[in-house]
């Protein structure tokens, strides 16, 4: 294969570098995606090819995100990313006090009419207003206050019903032929197979190494998720299914060796011959299948949140479980009428014990004089 300039292989894994005034800045990437390497080269590039004027709005995001403080946040590239757009769409050279709200709503409003995903320029916003307050203070001027604010993301239903998933499954191909007389189990069947059991993150099970493994005990220690605000290592219990299908991926012995795009490529192939060409339904559907699945049989966010390596409390769970809410909804009512129809009946040892009470068998013959 040709050489990359700017690209290497690093073990398993790619890695994008770029020097920017004087830095060397580098990302892993999980497979080989050129263009997205090359967009983060651009972006890196975008930011600080120069050192800026003293004073200037260039020069403030640069001193910004100098503070250990903002380095240390999550999603420091997207902010960086998020920043140099600004910096690019406002003016370099302009001093940040000069910035007003009209500038920053003209600057929004040209993303939205561009056809940017309103949750998209709702973080590009969070970010630029986040300078802000840490230039200025959370009581400073903040021309980003009061301009529209778009609707952020919202967690939708991606969940699908277990019969569906078996039929995805079956559409896949069985084998693969590497060359001319040699068949070998599908790997993208058997990584799906083991994400539609354990509900796991495709890019973790990349992670998993044999080592971490416990084929007695049933369990796998899951890896430090980079996912949202970074998960610490877990521990993923299996079912007999779970079980099962990671043997399968352990004699085919596919930790780390296959390729993620590949997979979501055949699984997404299937789905379409399944459900239709404009299905919307993904490889990450699976985690929301199991997430509904977990949901449907317990009622419990909280286990819901553990079984699928969450850390405690996070609002994202509640996106896993919105495919069973009917359901959960409907046994919950179906429970409280059975539980209140059990407290309006008298047990037959207190029904017998009124009959037998003076005061009614006198009120009863009264009833029956009358």
């Amino acid at each position: 294969m040709k050489k990359l300039k700017g690209i290497r292989k690093r073990r398993d894994r790619w890695e994008a570098y770029v020097r920017v005034a004087g830095t060397l800045r580098t990302k892993t990437f999980e497979t080989l995606d050129v263009s997205a390497m090359r967009a983060w080269q651009e972006t890196q590039r975008r930011l600080a090819p120069y050192v800026p004027d003293q004073g200037t709005f260039a020069a403030d995001v640069l001193a910004y995100f100098a503070k250990p403080v903002v380095a240390a946040a999550p999603y420091i590239d997207q902010r960086r990313a998020h920043l140099a757009l600004a910096v690019e769409a406002l003016g370099a050279d302009r001093t940040s006090a000069s910035i007003t709200s009209d500038d920053v709503e003209g600057l929004l409003q040209s993303w939205l009419k561009a056809g940017l995903a309103p949750a998209t320029v709702y973080h590009r916003r969070s970010s630029l207003s986040a300078f802000f307050t840490m230039l200025n203070g959370a009581s400073g001027t903040n021309p980003v206050r009061g301009t529209t604010k778009p609707a952020p993301w919202t967690p939708r239903d991606h969940a699908v019903p277990r019969a569906t998933v078996l039929q995805l499954l079956e559409a896949m191909p069985d084998e693969r032929r590497p060359m001319k007389g040699i068949r070998q189990p599908s790997v993208a069947r058997l990584v799906v197979r083991v994400l539609m059991e354990t509900g796991v993150r495709g890019a973790d099970l990349r992670k998993v190494r044999r080592s971490d493994v416990d084929w007695t005990a049933g369990t796998v220690t899951m890896p430090r998720s980079g996912k949202g605000k970074g998960a610490r290592s877990w521990t993923l219990r299996l079912t007999v299914e779970g079980l099962e299908a990671l043997r399968a991926f352990d004699v085919a012995n596919l930790y780390g060796a296959f390729s993620l795009a590949a997979v979501s490529h055949s699984f997404k192939r299937a789905a379409r011959r399944v459900l239709g060409p404009d299905t919307s339904v993904h490889l990450y559907s699976l985690r929301h299948s199991v997430g509904a699945d977990l949901y449907r049989t317990t009622g419990d966010l909280a286990t819901v949140g553990r079984l699928l390596g969450h850390t405690p409390g996070s609002p994202v769970t509640e996106q896993y479980a919105r495919g069973a809410h009917e359901d959960v909804d409907r046994q919950a009512l179906a429970a409280l009428a059975a539980a209140r129809a059990a407290a309006s009946v008298p047990p037959l040892e207190l029904a017998a014990k009124l009959a037998a009470s003076p005061k009614l068998r006198k009120r009863n013959k009264l009833q029956i004089a009358v």
